[in-house]
């Protein structure tokens, strides 16, 4: 027997985890508050790369035993392979199909969180032009073709 349950256990424990933290970010993100979203990032950084470890192990592993290919291993093999195994694989079955169901979910999260922070990055460009009396209307184009906003003489700060 292929000794992958643990890892299937494993990333399952680190998708709930990321699953919670995604939540946690955003309710960050609705709280404004910079230094919990600094931390919630890093700590998301650290599970996502615990996640790639164990799905370096996992493809080892199947390598290993000769269950995908060692040139191009593919999930699609595996999946394969699985669904001819006898009972004695409906752990690992029930674990696959769980952790799908979650990288989905999670997936979903940071796509929302995703949307919000470009939502905040927007707003918050917006006040800072606003701050400095620069209007999305009020731009001229340079020699090179892009855009710059033209300043006006009357901004918040000089009020």
């Amino acid at each position: 027997m292929i000794p992958i349950a643990p890892i299937f256990i494993k990333s399952k424990e680190t998708l709930e985890r990321l699953s919670l933290l995604l939540d946690e970010e955003r309710l960050a993100y609705g709280e404004l508050d910079s230094e919990t979203i600094i931390n919630l990032s890093e700590e998301k950084q650290t599970l996502l790369d615990e996640m790639n470890q164990l799905n370096e192990k996992r493809v080892n592993i199947l390598i290993k035993f000769d269950v995908v290919d060692r040139k191009e291993p593919s999930e699609e093999d595996f999946k394969k392979w699985l669904s001819l195994q006898d009972s004695s694989m409906d752990e690992v079955r029930l674990l696959m199909k769980d952790c799908e169901a979650l990288l989905k979910k999670c997936k979903t999260q940071n796509n929302t969180n995703a949307r919000i922070l470009n939502t905040l990055q927007k707003r918050n460009k917006h006040l800072y032009e606003l701050l400095q009396g620069h209007s999305s209307k009020n731009k001229v184009y340079t020699a090179r073709g892009s855009t710059r906003p033209i300043s006006s003489k009357h901004t918040l700060g000089r009020a």
